[in-house]
């Protein structure tokens, strides 16, 4: 199944989110079989776009949100573009993840850290640098101002974009930011 099609059963943003998510895999030319998570689940879209490039994904959220963008029925999203068997579920807390150190080659965060308190997101991003280890990325997406705007339009209360840059450990760590047509694109990764 082309974007195309997937956009037109899931979300006619697909196309852009996939435009978005393909600038950064192309940064980190990571192998099929790498270890993936997805922060924040959502409708699954961009667990969706990860799984169609291949990648076996583990997303998950809180059990507890019960924000606007939480609780989604990801799972007939990912049915409906025949992807449902590439993507797990595990509900979990990105301030305290019950992953091993090193376990994922990346991290990704589509659309999430400015929805986190802001109290703990020097933990998550934390957790997220060591979950990823010394050879796996950190990836923040956050929403550019264009796309704030529209969301404003459907959802006035939305939040403006966090910066994770503002939020690092006070550890060795390298930033490299890329511009998408929605997102402002922050990657990370510990220094060696």
């Amino acid at each position: 199944m082309d974007r195309e099609e997937m956009g037109a059963l899931l979300s006619p943003m697909f196309g852009k989110i996939a435009h978005d998510g393909d600038l950064v895999l192309k940064a980190l030319n990571l192998p099929k079989d790498a270890a993936i998570l997805d922060v924040g689940t959502g409708a699954g879209t961009f667990a969706i776009f990860l799984a169609s490039e291949g990648f076996n994904v583990l997303t998950g959220e809180p059990e507890t949100d019960t924000s606007h963008y939480a609780g989604k029925d990801w799972a007939s999203n990912a049915e409906k573009v025949g992807l449902r068997d590439k993507i797990r579920f595990q509900a979990f807390d990105a301030g305290a993840m019950p992953f091993a150190d090193g376990a994922y080659d990346a991290v990704f965060f589509f659309g999430v850290l400015h929805h986190i308190d802001e109290a703990i997101r020097a933990d998550v991003l934390k957790e997220a640098l060591r979950v990823a280890g010394n050879k796996g990325s950190v990836v923040f997406f956050e929403p550019r101002q264009e796309t704030l705007e529209k969301l404003w339009t459907t959802d006035p209360d939305h939040p403006l974009a966090a910066n994770p840059a503002d939020y690092l450990p006070g550890k060795d760590v390298s930033e490299q930011k890329l511009e998408g047509q929605m997102m402002n694109i922050y990657i990370y990764r510990n220094a060696a």
